[in-house]
């Protein structure tokens, strides 16, 4: 397949779908749907006149594997985030659906789909982190790290964008970490792994405290 080759894809597929404008949504960082990369990590910018929800789905075209796990996906204000790192390089499918958070309904809509080639391979990857319920209701944004080395061994800045925020905590398998507050909703701390000798599979947890509930909840979690 020669460099500028796509592979088959059907009409219509590329782009903008039916309900991308009725939504107000706008392409800000990548209009083109073809997506050519020196690089394996790209992010990926739509804006947002109203408060919406998105899912992705995200697939290897040849073989043909769903990758979902290679896509993070946060909001700052009034533009969606999707950050994509992949370990290998070729053609990939990355699907964005969508609904307004004031529209009834189960099912998001496709509203844009890329076809990314990327070309090669010129960063270290790991999954990101997973991400639960509270990081995604609450509107939170990681600044650093994007996600971290199976046995880190060396020190690591945390940083992070958290509305309406009461305590903030990183808790490496049974080690608390405090972030301190230093900007309106932005905390961070540095953790220097390479002091403790944490065992392969450690979870380091992002928890945070909101308003009086005397509970964390877990908003991300890394493997290391």
């Amino acid at each position: 397949m020669a460099d500028d080759d796509i592979p088959y894809l059907t009409e219509g597929y590329l782009g903008e779908q039916a309900k991308f404008r009725p939504y107000e949504l706008v392409t800000v960082s990548h209009q083109d749907p073809v997506i050519r990369l020196d690089t394996n990590k790209v992010e990926i910018v739509i804006g947002m006149t109203q408060p919406t929800r998105f899912t992705t789905k995200f697939k290897r075209m040849d073989p043909i594997k769903e990758m979902n796990s290679c896509v993070f996906a946060q909001n700052m204000g009034d533009s969606m985030h999707f950050n994509i790192a992949v370990s290998q390089t070729g053609f990939y499918k990355f699907e964005i659906y969508a609904l307004p958070s004031g529209e009834a309904g189960p099912n998001f809509i496709n509203v844009f789909n890329y076809l990314l080639h990327v070309k090669f391979v010129d960063a270290y990857v790991e999954p990101y982190p997973k991400q639960y319920p509270a990081w995604k209701q609450n509107g939170c944004f990681v600044f650093e790290p994007m996600m971290l080395q199976k046995s880190v061994g060396y020190g690591v800045m945390f940083r992070y964008f958290i509305p309406n925020a009461v305590d903030v905590q990183v808790k490496a398998g049974e080690d608390w970490y405090k972030l301190e507050k230093i900007q309106n909703n932005i905390y961070e701390t540095y953790v220097d792994f390479a002091t403790t000798n944490y065992p392969p599979g450690t979870k380091v947890k992002l928890n945070v405290k909101f308003g009086r509930n005397n509970k964390y909840d877990i908003l991300l979690e890394y493997t290391i």
